[in-house]
């Protein structure tokens, strides 16, 4: 099995001939056609693998991917010639796979039919492979259409990789996509291509080691917040904007969870830079509750003079989030904290600093457990004095809470001889984090209300009425009775 470590942006079609004007190197033209093969219920791809025969140079090649080979950009690669059009089983049963598919039938799930144009490019002493790639898929019916430009490391640092990715971005669009040709196409296959992707469950292994289990977990989120990013520029829809701000705010989670590990200036600006993206989203996604949750079950027989003007109003509002949202999706800035996340994963001052190498080493698991232990003790303190809290110290209790939950989620598979322990603290948690989540969002919505109403004292005030009749004691009880759950609830590492 070879390793490769490779980044895939995504560009503009009319970006094309200014990316290869850049590639200086010797180039080589192909044509490759691709079909992906899976078992009926798909149980490769639910396992992290996937499986291709391409016509190319070189002859017809059969192709195992899987998910990750440790690093960040990391994948497992199994590769042989193969006479027919399908895949050949005796192949395959000298890989992984076999224990997976079991000697169930393989069919074909979609096509891939791209030119592709290579350029070997030198970085100082690193050799790197730059891959145009255009075409389309199809599967059945349905077509999309490929253009993706892939950058591997050949020879050298992984530094040199992202230094030419750099120099790229500076003159051309280009959007980090940790979505597989593979991905694509099943989303095309399922009708679902460009829908809000959910993260997906905690990769890690329970003998990780703490360098490991940041690298795992980051990946896994940073292929979330893509994901996300390109659901909500190809549907910009409510789930999809909940999605990319929960995709964000996960990964500066991660950095504080292995704040031991993150506390150079380039993680430091990445918190940053993560903390700018999340808030282009609340806007949105505070009007999209409010509108879509709260006044649209409140108003419902409600009356007075102003309402009309007020929903009005607040589809303006809306519309203009939505905008703001889209023009950062589209910036530069954007862009450049996507790629300078996964440099950070790959290459950070981490991976090699002298001084944190027994730190990277250790024993995940260990880690882990006085993570949690730290965060359970802040949001205890806290819980003890509830009672005498402001609505600003509700909030910071809501935000100590969520970092736990994350914590507790991502590092669980660290433990796993407690999963009912561990499934009910995190439901405890999460709990907490759901209940003082609704006494935040009524401070938020006395606020949105105010903006709505452009200084109508009189249509805030009849807005408010309707949407804010509920009193904040139901709440302050459901809390109380929340954050005691929690405290009794035993720790699982």
């Amino acid at each position: 099995m070879d390793r490769e470590i490779e980044l895939k942006f995504l560009i503009p079609p009319e970006a094309a001939a200014l990316i290869l004007a850049q590639l200086k190197g010797e180039e080589a033209a192909r044509q490759l056609d691709a079909t992906y093969f899976d078992t009926p219920d798909h149980a490769l791809r639910k396992a992290g693998f996937g499986l291709r025969v391409r016509d190319g140079e070189g002859g017809r090649k059969q192709t195992l991917k899987s998910a990750s080979a440790g690093g960040v950009f990391a994948r497992g690669e199994w590769e042989t010639l193969v006479a027919g059009p399908g895949p050949d089983r005796d192949a395959l049963a000298r890989t992984p796979a076999a224990a997976v598919l079991d000697g169930q039938d393989l069919a074909p799930v979609f096509t891939a039919r791209v030119e592709r144009i290579v350029r070997l490019v030198q970085v100082g002493e690193a050799t790197i492979e730059a891959a145009l790639d255009r075409g389309e898929l199809q599967a059945g019916s349905r077509h999309s259409a490929v253009c993706e430009l892939e950058l591997e490391l050949k020879a050298g640092q992984p530094a040199a990789l992202f230094d030419l990715a750099r120099q790229l971005a500076r003159r051309s669009p280009l959007r980090l996509s940790l979505i597989s040709k593979a991905e694509r196409g099943y989303g095309l296959a399922a009708g679902d291509e460009g829908a809000a992707p959910h993260r997906q469950p905690s990769p890690i292994s329970p003998k990780a080691s703490v360098g490991e289990a940041l690298q795992a977990l980051g990946q896994a989120g940073l292929i979330h917040l893509c994901a996300a990013l390109e659901a909500v520029r190809e549907r910009p829809e409510p789930d999809g904007v909940h999605q990319a701000r929960v995709a964000v705010r996960r990964l500066r989670s991660l950095l504080k969870t292995f704040k031991a590990l993150a506390g150079d200036e380039a993680a430091r600006a990445l918190d940053e830079e993560l903390h700018w993206l999340a808030g282009e989203f609340d806007a949105a996604r505070d009007l999209d509750v409010f509108a879509g949750e709260v006044w649209s079950q409140a108003a419902t027989g409600a009356s007075f003079a102003g309402r009309d003007d007020f929903e009005r109003a607040l589809q303006a509002a809306r519309a203009n989030a939505y905008l703001r949202m889209e023009a950062a999706l589209e910036s530069p800035r954007t862009r450049g904290v996507l790629l300078e996340a996964a440099a950070w994963l790959e290459a950070g001052a981490w991976t090699a600093d002298p001084a944190l190498a027994k730190l990277r080493a250790s024993p995940a698991d260990a880690f882990a457990a006085g993570e949690l232990d730290h965060r359970r003790t802040q949001v205890k303190k806290r819980a003890k004095a509830f009672d005498d809290l402001d609505a600003h110290g509700r909030h910071r209790l809501r935000l100590k809470g969520k970092t736990l939950r994350y914590a507790a989620e991502d590092l669980a598979p660290l433990f796993p001889d407690h999963p009912k322990r561990s499934a009910r603290f995190i439901e405890a948690v999460k709990t907490v984090q759901d209940v003082l989540g609704a006494l935040n969002d009524r401070h938020v919505r006395e606020q949105l209300i105010q903006t709505v109403a452009h200084g109508d004292a009189r249509m805030a005030q009849d807005a408010a009425r309707v949407a804010l009749r509920n009193s904040d004691e139901a709440l302050l009880h459901d809390a109380r009775k929340a954050l005691a759950d929690l405290l009794d609830a035993k720790p699982f590492w």
